[in-house]
């Protein structure tokens, strides 16, 4: 068996043995309706509160594992219950989601900010998969509704802002991705292309890594810290949406896909690099591009979602590529994954590792770690579309 299957059975029997009933099992809100995400070791609540970034990727990794080839009819009804709770409860009179309910699904906070811009793009997706799996035309309504919802909220974040974030155009440009898989030609591949072009605004080649926030002008700024603020686990994000978008277009079949390939094979394995601890192993989660003072105080510990959209990126490199560097990244970041943040003892994985590694959380879930952001789920995506296998 090669290597390649090798890790294709370990991540299937960890997602569909280990993850996907831990979440079933613990998350699901039997009594009220939506899910639980605030999680201990063991999956015991220790939050009730629901936010809605989690609330509708649950919603949505339900509605994809329905698609998938993982693909069982209680996914839907999970999905589809979740989808209701939250429209039921967690629409506000002005038309969007809130923010946070409390686990009945009154609202506690609404609004726009700089998290709660989000909600309609996790919104967006949820409804575009459910009408992926069903054709119900209410789902594909909501999806284009919460996608304006969240233009309208980059919109209004960016109005007279010092900065332009990446985080608004990278999730832009996933949101289109769903929303194009589930709707063909509806959705304009030159809105695509526009995000494409958007993200690489972001791209300094002199450090080799996408900054998190540039002058509107699309200038950079290194006299601040919000202005040399990077955060590797972002970039090789957004070159995994870029990737895969790439991929499904044909590497060498469309001008654009030609154009940035090679652009963003540079991208992953100077961010990579960048990103990569040396000493302790594991992606950094925050990093100043000048090696100054980072001031948010997380830069200390090794989350886990940035080894796992690295690992997602490394593997589509190689994919896109054949070349083997990128395979020997991903089993770097992969093996630093399995030995520091898996729990050998309980489902799940944990959130987060110190700076050097060790165990210091012990949760499963948070208000920002749910089903829809843990390892192996990318990655399985990423495996079975690896045309050698």
């Amino acid at each position: 068996m090669s290597i390649l299957k090798q890790w294709r059975q370990l991540l299937e029997d960890e997602l569909t043995g280990n993850v996907i009933p831990f979440w079933i099992k613990y998350s699901i809100d039997r009594e009220y309706g939506g899910y639980l995400t605030c999680l201990d070791r063991t999956g015991q609540v220790y939050d009730g509160q629901k936010q809605m970034w989690m609330q509708w990727r649950e919603v949505y990794m339900f509605a994809a594992l329905y698609n998938s080839q993982f693909g069982k009819p209680e996914y839907l009804t999970y999905a589809e219950e979740g989808y209701d709770f939250l429209c039921r409860c967690g629409l506000m009179k002005n038309g969007n989601f809130a923010y946070l309910l409390d686990r009945k699904g009154n609202i506690i906070s609404g609004g726009i900010g700089w998290a709660e811009v989000f909600t309609g793009s996790f919104s967006a997706i949820a409804a575009a998969e459910l009408y992926s799996a069903t054709g119900k035309k209410e789902y594909e309504k909501e999806a284009f509704r919460s996608y304006q919802i969240y233009r309208n909220a980059i919109t209004a974040a960016q109005e007279n802002a010092v900065y332009h974030r990446l985080a608004h155009v990278m999730i832009e440009l996933n949101v289109l991705m769903v929303l194009k898989r589930a709707f063909g030609e509806k959705i304009s591949r030159t809105d695509i292309d526009k995000c494409i072009e958007g993200m690489f605004r972001f791209y300094n080649p002199e450090f080799g890594v996408f900054f998190e926030n540039i002058f509107a002008d699309g200038t950079f700024d290194l006299d601040s810290q919000e202005g040399r603020f990077t955060n590797p686990g972002h970039s090789l994000e957004g070159l995994a949406f870029l990737l895969e978008e790439l991929r499904l277009r044909g590497y060498d079949k469309d001008p654009v896909a030609a154009k940035y390939l090679p652009e963003v094979l540079d991208a992953v394995t100077t961010s990579f690099r960048y990103g990569w601890d040396d000493e302790q192993g594991g992606i950094w989660y925050f990093k100043d591009v000048l090696g100054k003072p980072v001031e948010k105080h997380e830069f200390m510990l090794k989350a886990w979602w940035p080894q796992n959209e690295t690992a997602t990126a490394l593997l589509r490199a190689y994919e896109a590529s054949g070349d083997q560097k990128y395979f020997e990244m991903f089993e770097q970041v992969e093996n630093y994954a399995w030995e520091h943040l898996r729990d050998p003892e309980y489902p799940e994985w944990y959130a987060y590792a110190a700076v050097d590694g060790r165990q210091v959380h012990s949760y499963k879930g948070s208000r920002f770690k749910g089903f829809s952001i843990c390892p192996g789920i990318c990655l399985i995506v990423s495996i079975h579309w690896i045309v050698w296998l």
